[in-house]
């Protein structure tokens, strides 16, 4: 065989394999590397990191005015679950799959030998996994510093400090989660759009005297956590907290499906 005639096998070998079926996950994980490296050259993470950084001055503040314990934990907690844990996926998930509708770049994203499940997977993992890899290990120092006064007091409230993990994980992931659903459906301005659902369903409806809170994401975290809930007009609600995990864990896999589905129908979309 000649040389020209092994090059062009070569080549053509080369071109099959590049244009094999990529699976799911193995998608997902390219485009979560190139979702990781755009996010890095921008501020957004750098402005999330600086989000994170509040609850542990916060807690060193309140230690030295001479809160410890339960107490010092807990109000710790209200500004991860009432500020940080659903805004900081709107900063990093609203545009995660949005950007590529608007520009009209998800074509040749979508070019691609992989299913456009993966997109969304990929840039849902590069936007919470390093949110989660921050929360819990900070969760766990606050409850160190909280406790340290009182180490007696850590037997009795490490199982507060799991519900609170538990808490925080399935919020983290069920916001990406929304941030991206609601980011696909209003492309052209996603994070404007998720920061008023936050506002108006999350801290509005969910703070609520009203059995309507129900249908917030921020009520169940709180009821997984063991933090006060909002008291009902005409009728008291006994969730158990294991029924509000089921749910706040149960939401963020629902609202992905629902963004594959957007993403699928991008290109018959008229509102770009």
């Amino acid at each position: 065989m000649s040389e020209a005639a092994t090059t062009a096998a070569a080549t053509t070998a080369a071109a099959t394999t590049a244009m094999e079926p990529v699976g799911l996950f193995a998608g997902a994980r390219i485009y979560r590397r190139m979702a990781w490296l755009r996010m890095r050259r921008g501020r957004v993470v750098w402005l999330a990191a600086a989000m994170f950084a509040l609850p542990l001055v916060y807690v060193a503040g309140l230690a030295i005015a001479g809160h410890w314990g339960r107490g010092l934990f807990d109000d710790v907690c209200e500004l991860y679950f009432r500020f940080l844990i659903p805004f900081v996926p709107a900063l990093t998930a609203s545009a995660a799959v949005a950007e590529e509708i608007e520009n009209k770049t998800f074509t040749f994203v979508f070019a691609r030998p992989a299913p456009r499940g993966s997109l969304v997977l990929g840039k849902l993992w590069a936007a919470t996994v390093p949110a989660l890899a921050v929360v819990v290990p900070s969760l766990v120092l606050t409850w160190l510093v909280a406790m340290v006064r009182f180490p007696s007091d850590m037997a009795d409230t490490w199982p507060h400090l799991l519900h609170v993990e538990l808490a925080a994980v399935a919020g983290l992931c069920a916001y990406a989660a929304l941030a991206a659903a609601i980011g696909t459906l209003f492309s052209r301005h996603p994070l404007v759009a998720v920061l008023v659902y936050l506002l108006v369903i999350e801290m509005v409806l969910g703070s609520a005297p009203i059995v309507l809170n129900l249908v917030t994401i921020s009520w169940h975290l709180r009821n997984v956590a063991e933090l006060p809930l909002p008291e009902t007009a005409f009728m008291a609600l006994s969730v158990p907290w294991w029924a509000s995990a089921i749910v706040a864990l149960g939401i963020g896999p629902g609202l992905v499906w629902l963004t594959c589905v957007g993403v699928n129908g991008a290109e018959y979309r008229t509102d770009r």
